[in-house]
């Protein structure tokens, strides 16, 4: 009868112990601080538990600089100009 309970016991903690793994989507919203577009992106990150997919799903911003140009009468003008490019992303 021991047998039986720890055979019972080892397959409930083997059961139980266990994450599940499955697919999941990552949906991320790319914009920059010069434009009003959005740019939307779906990576599936297959077969992984719900906190290794929350690890490879990340939001992130980062600064940097770019040249406009800005024309008036006559002739035109190169600027460098700060933006900051914003990726908020979500697990679905």
């Amino acid at each position: 009868m021991k047998k039986y309970l720890y055979l019972l016991g080892a397959v409930g903690t083997a059961l139980f112990s266990t994450s599940c793994k499955k697919d999941f989507t990552c949906t991320c919203t790319s914009t920059n601080s010069l434009s009003t577009n959005a740019n939307i992106n779906e990576t599936t990150i297959k077969d992984v538990s719900k906190k290794a997919a929350q690890a490879n799903c990340v939001s992130t911003e980062s600064e940097g600089t770019t040249q406009t140009y800005t024309y008036s009468y006559g002739g035109g003008t190169w600027t460098t100009v700060p933006i900051t490019y914003t990726d908020d992303c979500e697990l679905d």
